[in-house]
């Protein structure tokens, strides 16, 4: 498999928005702190991805021409997989997404705890938080697996969790930072960009001492 040879520094995307409803993996904090019924969800076994073909970009921002072929794949597989990901865990369930295009096993079997918790509890996701200062802060393509870090703010302040059965509201966490700090890597396996890791950071956004970590 050919590797590009030339690392590639930061690149800011200022206020770049997902196209559909956008949920931090992170924010899954939340998530559990609300759930009232927890079981052995670290004991499911998530498949790999499924797919063995490029995911689509036709969701993804529009292409600068400052950017790379990589970059551009970069946030739209970012994209795509928040968009699935908001489809599972609004209904507490990966069955009928497309999660398996976008993740590694290790992505994926988090989106499936998380989903399960979700399920086992009663409770399912509502609203969206909105991704702003959305950044490539690192991307490096030599080496046996290319990988790539995307570093954003993410306000919650209109995501929280529901009780499906009831439709009401649980209360949100004392604490939580409504406006925080995300990493998101990812990594290349052939022409696939797939994310691997989504961490919340206990760092509100504009905090001087948050600065982009690759993996």
């Amino acid at each position: 498999m050919t590797r590009a040879s030339r690392p590639q520094g930061r690149t800011t995307v200022r206020n770049w928005k997902p196209t559909a409803a956008l949920l931090a993996a992170g924010a899954l904090l939340t998530l559990s702190a609300c759930s009232s019924n927890k079981d052995s969800a670290d004991n499911a076994k998530p498949s790999p991805p499924a797919s063995s073909t490029a995911p689509s970009t036709s969701a993804s921002p529009s292409r600068s021409s400052s950017l790379s072929a990589d970059q551009a794949a970069v946030l739209a597989v970012y994209t795509h997989y928040r968009e699935e990901q908001a489809k599972a865990y609004a209904k507490a369930s990966v069955s009928d997404t497309d999660i398996e295009k976008y993740a590694t096993t290790e992505a994926l079997g988090k989106v499936t705890r998380d989903v399960l918790s979700l399920r086992t509890a009663g409770n399912a996701a509502s609203g969206a938080p909105v991704s702003s200062h959305t950044e490539i802060a690192a991307l490096k393509t030599d080496g046996p697996i290319p990988k790539a870090t995307i570093k954003d703010c993410l306000d919650v302040t209109n995501w929280g969790v529901v009780n499906k059965k009831t439709g009401k509201a649980l209360p949100t966490p004392k604490g939580q930072l409504k406006k925080h700090v995300n990493d998101v890597t990812l990594e290349k396996w052939g022409n696939r960009w797939l994310v691997r890791t989504d961490t919340a950071k206990s760092i509100a956004c504009g905090d001087a001492s948050a600065s982009p970590s690759a993996s």
